[in-house]
């Protein structure tokens, strides 16, 4: 082991998790990352110019010789990516592969046995014998098996779907042999999208949005080339993510999401240079979704006095980026639960053409989700869901689905083969106090 003792310059690691003669990855106390290497590695990389954005390593000396080391937050992946496990999510294999395709940019040495630093958006080279192409790379690390390429089409995956794999052929510029006919053909739009317990939600965006990509040329006869980008906003809990993600996935376009994990950095022009990434990949993958979560976490007021020059960069990247992104195909949904707080010109006509707020369902609303809900289940005679959803008014939709879901685990536990009535009310008495109600409304 590196290092002596518990220690490394005021960071208290607890588990060696790699260990290699030129790098070794340990697991902090908090359970955040921190990768060491030998000078010598070091030095390797920063001679190939492998450090294009920032540096991320300090220099520390053990027992007399120097070493580099940094250390990434637990929620980002630092490993060697011939490790297994190492991607979760598809957000993370997209990342994965535009990180790749970036750092091609400098360098073709073999990456098998590379490190991979999510935080800071690098994949570094430990400079192994192994060669191995992307093609291969890549068919290994989403299969786990070092005989298949993705080039072949038969990788299979927990996370990806099609859509995703044919995303990353165009990402990587690997052409994937035999794609599946639904990966080759335009996607046609026979039927209206449904969002059921909000009946306005799903009537704009079948209006504003999926019958102009169902009748693409009548509207651009009427001069509406795509749909407008658009906010939902409104208390946290009341679907705004439950909604995006039914219309996303009924879309069946290739979708890029910002939040905390994909954009943020402790490195200044870092979290602009990865906002830049994201809607240039999205534009290059277009008609493509972008979606950003908690935008007040990124687009408040710059007019607070206390904004720093980094906040005002990242504010002007995305205004460039969403104007850009409207003009290239590009359907730009955000979701914040404080409008007031965001930049006002962020929500000037032409960036976010619609600000919809999604409040809490009406009591008929919740109606017709129970009523969805139970319709495949085996529930007790008599239950009357009129009265159901009177019980739980004031609370999200989110609540309803739990409801419903506890009742049965509730039954189950007491030997019953249906979902009973007092299940269901042991479920409700269960949630939190009555909450405010609020309507879905639209505002300019």
């Amino acid at each position: 082991m590196f290092i002596k003792g518990n220690s490394l310059s005021n960071i208290k690691v607890k588990t060696l998790i790699v260990e290699n003669e030129k790098f070794e990855i340990y697991k902090t106390v908090r359970n955040d990352t921190v990768l060491i290497v030998k000078s010598s590695l070091y030095e390797r990389w920063a001679n190939d110019k492998m450090f294009f954005n920032v540096n991320p390593f300090k220099k520390t000396t053990i027992d007399d010789e120097i070493y580099f080391y940094l250390k990434s937050k637990k929620e980002y992946i630092l490993n060697t990516i011939d490790n297994d496990g190492v991607l979760f999510n598809r957000h993370q294999a997209l990342n994965f592969v535009f990180t790749l395709q970036q750092m091609r940019k400098i360098t073709d040495v073999s990456m098998f046995d590379a490190l991979y630093i999510e935080e800071f958006g690098y994949i570094l080279p430990t400079y192994t014998n192994k060669n191995l192409s992307d093609d291969a790379l890549l068919g290994y690390f989403f299969s786990g098996n070092s005989s298949k390429h993705f080039s072949d089409g038969n990788i299979k995956s927990l996370f990806l779907i099609n859509e995703d794999f044919a995303e990353i052929s165009k990402i990587s510029g690997i052409e994937i042999k035999d794609t599946p006919q639904e990966i080759k053909e335009n996607i046609v739009y026979t039927e209206s999208f449904k969002l059921v317990g909000r009946p306005e939600l799903e009537k704009f965006f079948n209006e504003h949005i999926v019958n102009i990509l169902k009748e693409p040329e009548r509207y651009k006869k009427l001069g509406i080339d795509f749909p407008s980008s658009i906010i939902l906003y409104g208390p946290p809990g009341c679907g705004k993510t439950y909604a995006v993600d039914r219309l996303v996935e009924f879309l069946k376009l290739p979708k890029y999401e910002i939040n905390s994990s994909s954009i943020a950095s402790p490195y200044i022009h870092d979290t602009s240079r990865k906002i830049s990434g994201i809607f240039e990949t999205a534009i290059q993958n277009a008609p493509s979704v972008v979606v950003i979560d908690e935008m007040e976490s990124y687009l408040s007021d710059r007019s607070g006095a206390g904004d720093s020059t980094h906040k005002l960069e990242e504010v002007a990247e995305f205004l460039r980026q969403i104007q850009e992104a409207n003009k290239n195909r590009v359907l730009v949904i955000a979701m914040t639960n404080m409008l007031e707080k965001i930049d006002p010109a962020i929500l000037r006509k032409g960036r976010f053409d619609h600000h919809i707020e999604v409040g809490l369902p009406s009591i008929e609303e919740i109606e017709n989700l129970l009523n969805f809900l139970i319709k495949d289940i085996s529930i007790e005679k008599g239950i009357n869901t009129s009265e159901l959803s009177k019980k739980l008014e004031g609370k999200t939709l989110a609540d309803v689905n739990f409801v419903i879901k506890e009742a049965a685990l509730i039954s189950g536990k007491n030997g019953l083969d249906e979902v009973s009535l007092q299940s269901i009310d042991d479920a409700i008495n269960s949630l939190p106090k009555k909450q405010e109600r609020r309507r879905i409304g639209f505002g300019d």
